[in-house]
């Protein structure tokens, strides 16, 4: 397969992910609507078990499956002894808690949506044979920037609800990774512009 046809499929992919970014975005807003119109209907759903939590409990794992997972989580209750599935439900998730999830999400969404703009950036420039410019410089730094922001706001939760709360850190090294090697081939791209400015200089 020639190296034009191996860009233009991964520009091709790059475009298709982020329209998945702005469907999820979309989605993910209609059933933060409808939960504002009708929280009834989600009062089977008990977060608790969705994120494998234990009564008042305050539990840190290790995981080694795709690399060192930290996970510190801690579940509570404000009175009584009362279900989880009472307590914990989706419906009954403070009106604040709710509106800074959805915009912590809504965030992550929009810097993934970058990130696959900039990495296209750079694909495209790289077919059209302009490799080690600028701009691909500063859109790696950008990628790796946006990937560090995700990094952070994915690494901690703090849920509130009306008779108890859920909060945690969870912490997966992949995404600090992908960043630093973002700023690596930032640098990369920068001695390989330099070189081609001192060759234009040298002609």
């Amino acid at each position: 397969m020639k190296k034009n046809t191996l860009l233009s499929i991964a520009i091709v992919i790059c475009k298709f992910i982020r329209v998945l970014y702005v469907l999820t975005f979309l989605i993910f807003t209609g059933f933060f609507v409808h939960l504002q119109i009708n929280p009834s209907y989600y009062n089977k759903i008990d977060l608790s078990n969705k994120l494998d939590f234990k009564n008042n409990s305050f539990v840190t794992s290790y995981k080694v499956s795709n690399g060192i997972h930290i996970n510190t989580r801690r579940t509570y209750k404000y009175e009584g002894e009362q279900k989880d599935s009472e307590v914990f439900t989706l419906d009954q998730l403070k009106k604040t808690s709710l509106y800074v999830s959805f915009i912590k999400y809504s965030v992550v969404l929009f810097l993934g949506f970058l990130c696959f703009g900039e990495f296209q950036k750079v694909m495209e420039s790289v077919k059209e044979v302009k490799t080690f410019q600028e701009n691909n410089v500063l859109s790696f730094r950008r990628i790796g920037k946006y990937l560090l922001i995700i990094c952070v706001l994915t690494s901690f939760y703090y849920h509130v609800f009306q008779r108890g709360g859920i909060n945690g850190i969870n912490i997966t090294p992949n995404l600090l990774i992908l960043s630093l090697l973002a700023y690596i081939m930032a640098e990369i791209f920068k001695e390989g512009n330099n070189l081609e400015e001192e060759n234009k200089l040298t002609v």
